[in-house]
């Protein structure tokens, strides 16, 4: 009997625990949302300024925009199109790709992006380095190569979006939501401390976890039908956020 008191809580706990992940996972896995149609190639005109710049957008679903329908509620689009008030035309390649990692930026995008010259660039990475379980290490080894490429490389303004905090309370339930949130955290104090290292005012660090993870934590109104990416409301208030310096 003692076992059995023992075991039968044990069991439960552990399905508990296996439910709710793979829940999550397959809940987002079987959605497959796809990147909003329109193409890599974007550009803005202005006629009313001079000047023209190229922007290149480096990371992953997020910069993708999965989870939008419409190409011109993400962040991407959004940040360009803020651009276009200041320059004559904004000439846009986004190179992010659903399900990159680091290495990815490393290996596909990055030597792109440095042979195009682009006069910005935005890098948003890091949430597939944490479901993928990257050490610190890696991913503080990977971040510093990326911002070292593109800092003595091109002369490009960068902005480095941290990891915002995505799962719906729908979908993620404790303890992953905890798990999951701590990685966040951990991964961001490494963004943070390979910018402080570099200590070059080319580079702008957007805190998007400080400044939305009590609504992403909360609303599921912010995510889209796989509880996980943004939803176009969601998209939306992140490049308010990006677009505010």
């Amino acid at each position: 009997m003692k076992f059995i008191k023992f075991v039968l809580p044990t069991v439960i706990v552990f399905l508990y625990l296996y439910l709710s992940y793979a829940g999550f996972y397959n809940k987002m896995k079987g959605m497959n949302l796809q990147r909003p149609n329109g193409e890599n190639f974007l550009t803005f005109e202005n006629p009313n300024n001079s000047g023209t710049v190229k922007y290149i957008a480096l990371g992953d679903s997020l910069s993708a925009g999965v989870g939008s329908e419409k190409t011109e509620t993400t962040i991407v689009y959004q940040f360009a199109s803020n651009l276009s008030k200041d320059y004559g035309k904004v000439a846009v390649l986004n190179l992010a790709l659903p399900g990159g990692t680091t290495e990815d930026v490393i290996k596909d995008q990055l030597p792109r992006a440095i042979n195009e010259k682009p006069d910005y660039v935005t890098l948003l990475i890091g949430i597939n380095d944490i479901h993928n379980k990257f050490t610190d290490g890696q991913f503080t080894a990977n971040y510093s190569y990326i911002l070292n490429e593109l800092l003595t490389k091109t002369e490009a303004r960068i902005v480095v979006i941290n990891l915002p905090y995505l799962g719906s309370p729908k979908a993620v339930r404790f303890p992953y939501n905890w798990m999951l949130n701590e990685r966040t955290k951990e991964f961001n104090g490494k963004i943070s401390g390979v910018i402080s290292k570099l200590s070059n005012n080319r580079i702008r660090l957007v805190d998007l976890y400080g400044r939305t993870y009590k609504t992403f934590n909360k609303d599921p109104k912010s995510y889209s039908p796989d509880l996980f990416h943004p939803s176009e409301e969601g998209y939306l208030e992140w490049s308010r956020i990006i677009n505010e310096d």
